[in-house]
């Protein structure tokens, strides 16, 4: 009985951080504004106190909120947002008008995935080059398959990463797996020409780290990532200044 009790809070306070992030990154509280107070809050979201209180440590750890003493709960301004937590980046990219956070998240890209390619191809075990070559082949062979090939594709990106052997940059993989998949939906297109440069590449960079070549595993990383940047351009009709 205990269990079922626990599953139940459980699922209710993920139900609740999911429904107050969105709404705050949403923008029904404006930046910077203090929310409302604890018993509105509580009778908006039929919860206890103390369930509000767990939500409320969430959403600080996300850096939405902020707990100020004697001032009550104030909104967060959108640049002290943690970008790296999966859910934030998931409710900001569901916003209609999200072109220049993209812009941002490919800039963030382009400066640590050159990096990590160059490492890649200097440390690269055999175990290392397999996990890249198996992800690869499921890219080819998933291509029409949107969901099966942005997990192949990130797993290629993991196994990159992995190749690189800094274990600081091993914990950002989930960051930048997210980042991945943020712009995923913008970038694919299913196209027989567009398969063939992305599967093209994906090859060329496992080719330049499976020989060690770190000069040329940076540079096709770098026209990567500016080969998503400009199809995001395409698609919504703009160009980056």
């Amino acid at each position: 009985m205990t269990g079922l009790v626990v599953e139940e809070h459980i699922t209710k306070l993920d139900r609740i951080v999911e429904q107050f992030g969105n709404e705050i990154v949403q923008g029904k509280y404006v930046a910077g504004s203090a929310l409302p107070a604890e018993a509105e809050l509580c009778q908006t979201f039929e919860i206890s106190r103390a369930t509000l209180r767990e939500v409320v440590k969430v959403l600080a750890a996300k850096r939405l909120i902020h707990v100020k003493r004697h001032s009550g709960l104030l909104v967060m301004a959108r640049e002290k947002w943690n970008y790296l937590d999966t859910d934030v980046l998931r409710w900001v990219l569901s916003t209609t008008d999200n072109y220049e956070f993209i812009h941002i998240l490919l800039e963030t890209r382009s400066v640590v995935e050159p990096a990590i390619a160059e490492w890649a191809a200097q440390r690269a075990t055999a175990s290392d080059l397999l996990e890249m070559e198996t992800a690869l082949i499921d890219m080819d062979r998933f291509y029409e398959d949107k969901t099966a090939f942005n997990e192949a594709d990130i797993r290629f990106h993991r196994a990159l990463i992995a190749s690189a052997h800094n274990f600081v940059i091993e914990q950002l993989g989930e960051a930048i797996g997210t980042l991945q998949r943020a712009v995923f939906d913008v970038t694919y297109f299913p196209d027989s020409n567009t398969r063939e440069v992305t599967i093209n590449q994906h090859r060329k960079l496992y080719d330049a780290v499976r020989l060690k070549n770190p000069k040329v595993a940076r540079k096709i990383s770098t026209a990567m990532i500016a080969g998503v940047e400009k199809r995001i351009d395409e698609k919504y009709g703009k160009k980056a200044n």
